[in-house]
């Protein structure tokens, strides 16, 4: 991860679940929107995150798709049935094909690893005041 130049404030409410398995990245996400004045909680694997999901809709997601136990996608999978309409879901991800895995999520929006902390908040900004579902937005990296 780059460290952040400048992202905007938060302004709405919610709570953002961000989910990987790399306790530096989670750490690193979370306190980054905090400090934005999000609202975070946290999980490390796949089925951690379906249960807190399930436990009270988050207003957003952002998920690694290579997680233990459960991958990204059968967690998109999980939330996406039980949620209509679903949250939103901004994947953060690293290895080949990341668009095409992150469609396949239904996610609105991606970023590959490492990516820059500001771009992540931008994204979860723009994705948290319009939550309807939106084509997914190609992220540079």
């Amino acid at each position: 991860m780059q460290p952040p130049a400048h992202a905007p404030k938060s302004t709405g409410e919610g709570r953002i679940l961000v989910v990987d398995d790399d306790p530096e990245i989670r750490e690193s996400i979370q306190w980054f929107l905090e400090d934005e004045g999000f609202s975070v909680e946290t999980a490390a694997d796949g089925q951690e995150a379906v249960n807190r999901a399930l436990q009270s809709r988050p207003a957003l997601i952002v998920l690694d798709l290579g997680l233990p136990l459960l991958n990204g996608e059968q967690v998109a999978d999980a939330v996406r049935a039980a949620y209509d309409p679903p949250p939103p879901i901004v994947v953060v991800t690293a290895g080949g094909s990341v668009a095409a895995r992150a469609a396949r999520c239904g996610a609105v929006a991606y970023l590959a690893k490492p990516f820059d902390l500001a771009k992540l908040a931008e994204l979860v900004l723009r994705h948290m005041e319009h939550p309807q579902p939106l084509p997914l937005a190609a992220e540079t990296e």
